[in-house]
């Protein structure tokens, strides 16, 4: 709960201030909290700005108003805010408060990411890949997906690591791209944890023979269907963790 002193500095006007109590009174009582993200925003306080975006936008707190929640992302996005350029550039890919623009789109993001958002980054990627508001540039796209991946971001890593498995806009390494793919998988993402079940079914090593004339690659093919159905059990399992998780009440 905020101090005594933060509330009778946001009283009198303090921005910064103003936009502690609002982090402090989100967590409990984000209707609360708007009212002084607003007066902290119209003070221009960037990162009260950008939260005031996001929640217009999502209808957090607030009446959802998606063309001035556009407006207090403009205003953040042109003082650098990663955060509001990054979403900035979502809003006109979707067509949210303003007209679907994938070009305006695609420049926020390469803003956002030139300053290392790994959210803007993977955006970018898939523009590119896309061919959606600039011209289609796997190689490009790949660069993102790597800057994005390198941060553990678990969408880059599944993108990075299919875009290996397929060798789009590099060259193809299916070792490299089931590292990426384990590496998403491990932080729980079900699309990797499929991907990564199909990569192992798709490549057992049937080359090589043993002494006793043996296939060895039927060893190996064993081994990779056992991993790749623990991989396929824990996808189903996520997936049904996940529809409960949705019938829960919001927290």
């Amino acid at each position: 709960m905020p101090t005594l002193w933060t509330r009778m500095k946001a009283e009198l006007g303090d921005s910064d201030a103003q936009f502690r109590l609002a982090e402090s009174l989100r967590p409990v009582d984000v209707a609360a909290a708007v009212p002084w993200y607003r007066r902290a925003a119209r003070q221009g306080h960037v990162a009260a700005q950008t939260m005031l975006a996001f929640l217009l936008a999502n209808g957090i707190g607030v009446p959802p108003d998606p063309r001035r929640a556009v407006s207090w992302y403009r205003r953040a996005a042109a003082h650098g805010d990663v955060g509001a350029q990054n979403n900035l550039g979502y809003m006109h890919e979707q067509g949210a408060g303003v007209p679907c623009d994938p070009a305006k789109a695609a420049l926020w993001y390469r803003l956002a990411a030139l300053q290392h958002s790994a959210a803007a980054q993977v955006n970018l990627a898939l523009l590119l890949l896309d061919g959606r508001g600039v011209d289609r540039d796997e190689v490009e796209a790949v660069h993102w997906l790597r800057q994005a991946a390198a941060q553990g971001h678990p969408a880059a890593q599944v993108r990075l690591g299919l875009c290996l498995r397929e060798g789009v806009g590099t060259d193809r390494d299916t070792d490299e791209a089931a590292r990426w793919l384990q590496a998403a998988a491990l932080r729980g993402d079900r699309e990797a944890m499929a991907a990564l079940a199909a990569l192992n079914r798709a490549s057992p090593d049937q080359d090589s023979l043993d002494q006793d004339g043996l296939d060895q690659g039927d060893h190996a093919a064993a081994e990779d269907e056992e991993e790749a159905f623990d991989w396929r059990h824990q996808a189903e399992r996520r997936s049904m963790e996940r529809a409960h998780a949705d019938w829960l009440p919001p927290g």
